[in-house]
């Protein structure tokens, strides 16, 4: 029995030890690749653009290989996204002057930023992008122009950078819309528009949520993406009425009996984007829209779509489990600090 637990030991020994020379040489290997990548960056910043489209390639390759350790990445990250989003920023400035250039620019760039994403996560990205209040207008101006580009397959906008440009600029936005003003005090089109109600959607949600809408039905990461930022719009305190249309909208998918390719990626993006919603929203808010979610979400689980896309039914659970955390009724602590005055 003792033999058999040394043995045993030396096992896992012996697997730690792989794990950790391979980790060491990973690190090793990746200090020299740093030089590169730092050297095609600082190339990038200093003349403001992409000049030769391999460095985009060679970078690109470089972090593919570094797809399970995106720790070692994350300490450069910084040094890499700040420059590069500061760029892209400077170049939105002069979008409506010349949008084609502009955006020939800034495609390439967004490929990397988008590399980086894939290896070390949005959540670790994002913490460099910048996030003036005056950015908000900026951003959505530049989805604008990647929305309103030729549709082309998807095998062609990833070749082409739109498909990056277009994640790039919704994880911006995501970050963005958490300014700490009402977003209508920040639109400046209805600055001087006096048919505009205090009850009025600003015409920056209206456009996001479009472009939302749309990425939704599609079957890119666009549509993972755009979940992200409606759970970050949606949920703030001034977006009630935001709130209440998209569910509306939400209802008319859910409810419609086509059965398409289309109709069939708009309710995995509605799915994936209600799941985010009820992660994020406060219990108030979310008791007022659950009785016609739940009602939704019951039928859809029925239906001919649910039995044959099991990455639906994951949503449809994903959902219902959310659903019945916010269905628990409210327990108090059993203990509460109290501020005595004296």
């Amino acid at each position: 029995m003792a033999a058999r637990e040394e043995e045993s030991l030396v096992v896992v020994n012996g697997e730690e030890d792989i794990h950790d020379s391979r980790e060491k040489f990973l690190l090793r290997y990746f200090l020299q690749e740093w030089e590169i990548v730092k050297s095609l960056v600082d190339d990038i910043v200093a003349n403001g653009r992409v000049v030769d489209p391999s460095s985009v390639h060679n970078i690109r390759s470089i972090m593919d290989k570094y797809l399970e350790q995106g720790q070692l990445v994350e300490p450069y990250l910084e040094s890499i996204v700040s420059p590069l989003m500061l760029i892209i920023r400077s170049k939105t400035l002069e979008l409506e002057a010349k949008p084609d250039e502009v955006l020939d620019i800034i495609k390439p760039i967004c490929t990397i930023i988008y590399s980086l994403v894939t290896v070390c996560g949005y959540k670790s990205v994002i913490r460099f992008f910048p996030h003036q209040v005056s950015d908000l207008e900026l951003a959505v101006a530049l989805l604008d122009k990647c929305h309103s580009m030729t549709p082309v397959s998807s095998l062609r906008q990833e070749r082409t950078g739109e498909m990056e440009a277009k994640c790039v600029t919704l994880l911006w936005l995501s970050i963005l819309v958490l300014v700490p003003f009402d977003i209508s005090s920040v639109d400046t089109s209805i600055a001087n528009d006096k048919s505009f109600g205090v009850d009025d959607l600003a015409p920056l949600v209206l456009k996001i949520l479009g472009f939302c809408k749309d990425y939704l039905c599609t079957a890119g990461p666009m549509r993972r993406i755009s979940g992200l930022l409606l759970s970050k719009l949606l949920t703030r305190p001034d977006m009630r009425k935001a709130f209440a249309t998209f569910f509306e909208w939400t209802h008319e998918v859910l409810s419609s009996e086509g059965d398409s390719f289309v109709n069939n990626f708009c309710l995995l993006g509605v799915m994936e984007a209600l799941a985010a919603i009820f992660k994020t929203a406060s219990r108030e808010v979310l008791l007022e829209a659950l009785p016609v979610v739940l009602k939704d979400v019951t039928m859809l689980s029925k239906s001919n779509a649910a039995t044959r896309s099991p990455l639906l039914r994951k949503y449809l659970i994903k959902l219902t489990q959310r659903i019945g955390l916010v269905c628990l009724s409210h327990r108090s602590p059993s203990w509460l600090y109290v501020v005595k005055t004296f």
